[in-house]
């Protein structure tokens, strides 16, 4: 048994030995991967200065248009266009950044080249833009954090009409809820994990798909206050959060108590998970009003 359990010993110590330059070698290769996707994830100066350039460009374009100066603005939203032509965009946003960027741009030229250009959808589309362009060029502190308040007014809005039973007060808090969202989606797409910015736009479906719908929605929508707050404060950095679709009423009690408890099981994994890969937030600094860059009901 002795000399067995030796010859054992030594089995697993080999194994270990040949284990170690492999165990290694992957540690390396691990490190060196992670150094090259910072490498490629930094932006070059030439970028920077490009990405500085578009945002002050973006500003002209906002206070022209605040001032109604429409025939101004195209001038200066074709500059935006050819500036954006020209600066690469891979290791300042992702690639569905640099698709919410230009489209935002394509709907301000509609806005802007319509025979009757609307002065105040133009100025929305400015500050679309505005804001997407400060997302590109302030990472840490975007302009766009100071939203955070409106939207969690809306949603709390929602969430007070839905109560009451106020279907006519419920739908028009979700399309206002709706439009502010919109002004800051484009740059929650430069700044945000794409994963997130899907669940809360499902999360905005589905409350404008019920709100809208046939029958009685509102147990559906409260139902769905409190997961878009969390997403909200997740988007915001505001702290962790685990993030979860409403669930819409079920003709079937028991199914539904099965179907609750799995979801239960599954969101406790996934929230110890994140308990354990959690690092600290970012902590937002305004700059200026918030008020100048909010789309008015």
């Amino acid at each position: 048994m002795t000399g067995k359990h030796n010859r054992r010993r030594l089995h697993i110590g080999m194994t270990v030995i040949l284990l170690l330059p492999l165990l290694g070698g992957c540690g390396l290769m691990k490190s060196q991967h992670q150094q090259a996707n910072q490498s490629v994830h930094q932006p070059s100066e030439q970028q920077r200065q490009q990405v500085k350039l578009l945002n002050e460009t973006a500003e002209e374009l906002y206070q022209r248009m605040q001032k109604g100066d429409v025939d101004g603005g195209r001038v200066v939203l074709q500059q935006i266009s050819d500036q954006v032509t020209q600066l690469p965009f891979e290791g300042v946003t992702s690639v569905e950044g640099m698709n919410a960027f230009t489209e935002t741009i394509s709907q301000a030229k509609r806005v802007l080249t319509s025979v009757s250009a609307d002065p105040g959808a133009g100025q929305v589309a400015a500050a679309k833009i505005r804001l997407a362009a400060d997302a590109l060029t302030h990472t840490s502190q975007p302009m766009w954090l100071q939203f955070y308040k409106q939207l969690q007014d809306d949603v709390d809005a929602v969430e007070q009409s839905a109560k009451t039973g106020n279907r006519s007060g419920l739908q028009d808090k979700v399309q206002h809820l709706e439009q502010h969202y919109s002004t800051v989606h484009p740059s929650l797409v430069i700044s945000r994990p794409a994963e997130d910015v899907e669940k809360m736009d499902s999360l905005l479906t589905f409350v404008k798909s019920q709100s809208f719908g046939q029958q009685a929605p509102f147990r559906n929508v409260a139902n769905a206050v409190p997961p878009m707050r969390q997403m909200l404060d997740k988007l915001f950095m505001k702290r962790e959060t685990t993030a979860y679709l409403p669930y819409p009423e079920q003709q079937n009690p028991i199914l539904w108590t099965i179907g609750l408890g799995s979801f239960i099981l599954a969101a406790l994994g996934f929230a110890g998970w994140r308990l354990s890969k959690k690092n600290g937030g970012l902590v937002p600094v305004r700059r200026g009003d918030e008020s100048e860059y909010r789309q008015r009901s």
